[in-house]
């Protein structure tokens, strides 16, 4: 049974402050190391990361359509920052700058987007193609980090030959960087085994962090110097610390318009707002699922509120603010009630950054690089492949494409070049002709019919895929709450993972709310595989 929701607005404040402020101090012990690492891992400096957890916390908060999730820097990010430093290097050392300039004008069209109701745009994204955008940023901020965390160097901008560089030049990785990230790697994966109270007292990156600055002592990294080991020297110095300034005001840096005129600033403003938006509205309603009250997200006012907050971010030196899974979970799970948590955890980092700046100068940056080395490799794991495969071979094929093509050029042709191999693979299943094809995804009649004894039936047909995904939803949300609906695809050619992703979702949340949802019409159908989301077709 739901519970009640508790009170939004100050009132929410006043009842539920201890129990959000409890939340927030566990997720900005996490949001710590991570803001920091993923600034880093995207070529920003590291308080870019800070700001953006800051404004996101604080900003946010103030003009957001979610209710206990957490905004902040995320590694959706790494890639189309660094892509957009590479491409926008001009040798005056103003890079970064003009990528902020780019983080500022997407954020003004993401709350643009978000005024104009479009907030519901990611839905068309199929699914797959979105796990093949995350599989390929996983690997690129893997090949990145894997070189920190070796104190080894690659010189190609290919992310493959990265990949291979690491490989080869492992004889050569420095062997007192690779033992303080061997240790950080032991603590990420047996910290939640050890069941003693005071290791669960902080988050595994904070175990991390903590634990490489007696490495930094024992090495004596403070100081230029060689270490030797089997006959080899092996440089030690400051370069392998973190480069902290000395106070906040010193780390502001602001963006320079000078490249807006380019092909490649404007590359770099689409990029940034579709990742972006698409991940942060993706969470918005992960977090949705997870929410013990069962509040839906206004997504098209949580994207203006990420819009607005992330040009407040690139204004003083921040990269891109987007909702954030880990941490709006491991808010939820510590006991938070309302959005006033999330402005907790923005000023709590503002605080551990003033006060902890003096010991964050001590850490190894390779502490920081294993933390996003695992991330990586989490995201494109051979788990993933298996469950792509488990959806039907097909499936497999659209993740793989969109990854390799995003390695080999870029998000946003990785991203819609993905989207076309997913719609020549629907047309090629579907089996009928190019403008009988079209006519079944956008003229389907698809249509919703109350019945006259109170219940509901929604008919879909023609062909139901990521491009009228939009539409089922919305007749599905027009549902009472409480309402007994049946939802018929037997008039339909083809379904796709997400429109059956989605339904199954809301499905599950209709029937938390009282109501019923059935499915029909799907058992003459030819599944891809016998998972319940593989794609069916009839012929």
């Amino acid at each position: 049974m739901k519970e009640i929701a508790p009170k939004s607005g100050v009132e929410g404040l006043v009842e539920n402050w201890r129990d959000d402020l409890k939340a927030a101090v566990s997720v900005a012990l996490i949001a710590l190391p991570l803001s920091l690492g993923i600034a880093l891992a995207a070529g920003a400096p590291p308080m870019a990361g800070i700001f953006s957890a800051i404004v996101g916390g604080v900003v946010t908060t103030f003009y957001r359509g979610g209710h206990i999730s957490v905004n902040g820097p995320a590694k959706g990010v790494i890639a189309v920052i660094l892509s957009g430093i590479l491409i926008l290097d001009d040798g005056t050392g103003q890079a970064f700058n003009y990528v902020l300039a780019a983080i500022v004008i997407s954020g003004a069209l993401q709350a643009v987007l978000g005024l104009l109701k479009l907030g519901r745009f990611a839905e068309v994204f199929h699914s797959t193609v979105i796990h093949g955008i995350l599989a390929a940023i996983g690997l690129i901020i893997f090949a990145k980090q894997i070189h920190v965390a070796m104190d080894t160097h690659s010189e190609s901008y290919s992310i493959i030959q990265n990949l291979v560089d690491a490989v080869r030049l492992l004889p050569q990785a420095n062997p007192f960087v690779v033992i303080i990230s061997l240790v950080g790697l032991g603590v990420i994966l047996f910290h939640s085994k050890i069941k003693l109270k005071l290791i669960q007292l902080l988050p595994a990156p904070m175990w991390v962090i903590m634990l490489s600055i007696p490495f930094a002592y024992a090495f004596n990294c403070f100081q230029n110097h060689t270490l030797s080991l089997s006959g080899n020297e092996y440089a030690i110095g400051p370069h392998l610390l973190l480069d902290m300034p000395a106070n906040i005001i010193e780390s502001i840096m602001f963006p320079n318009f000078g490249k807006i005129g380019t092909i490649e600033f404007w590359t770099t403003v689409v990029s940034i707002m579709i990742i972006t938006s698409i991940e942060s509205l993706a969470i918005a309603k992960a977090v949705d699922k997870i929410d013990p009250f069962k509040r839906k997200t206004d997504l098209n006012k949580d994207l203006t509120g990420i819009g607005l907050s992330t040009m407040a971010a690139g204004m003083i030196g921040g990269i891109p603010v987007i909702a954030v899974i880990i941490r709006s979970t491991v808010n939820i799970h510590n006991g938070a009630k309302t959005k006033w948590s999330n402005m907790y955890q923005g000023l709590l980092l503002l605080l551990f950054i003033v006060v902890l700046s003096p010991i964050l100068k001590q850490v190894p940056l390779c502490a920081f690089a294993i933390l996003l080395v695992y991330t990586g490799f989490k995201l494109a794991s051979p788990k993933v492949f298996k469950k792509m495969y488990n959806y039907g071979i097909e499936q497999l094929i659209f993740f793989i494409g969109t990854m390799v093509l995003t390695l080999y050029t870029n998000l946003l042709i990785g991203l819609f070049g993905g989207l076309l191999l997913a719609l020549i693979g629907h047309f090629g299943l579907a089996k009928v002709s190019p403008v009988r094809f079209f006519q079944m995804i956008f003229n389907s009649g698809t249509e919703m019919i109350a019945n006259s004894n109170g219940s509901y039936e929604i008919k879909v047909k023609g062909i139901a895929n990521f491009l009228n995904n939009p539409k089922i939803l919305r007749l599905l949300n027009e549902l009472p709450v409480g309402a007994t609906a049946t939802i018929d695809f037997s008039e339909t050619r083809f379904v796709g993972i997400s429109v059956l992703e989605d339904m199954y979702d809301f499905q599950k949340v209709h029937e938390i709310s009282g109501g019923t949802l059935t499915v029909v019409g799907l058992d003459g159908h030819v599944a891809s595989s016998e998972h319940q989301l593989a794609a069916k077709r009839k012929y």
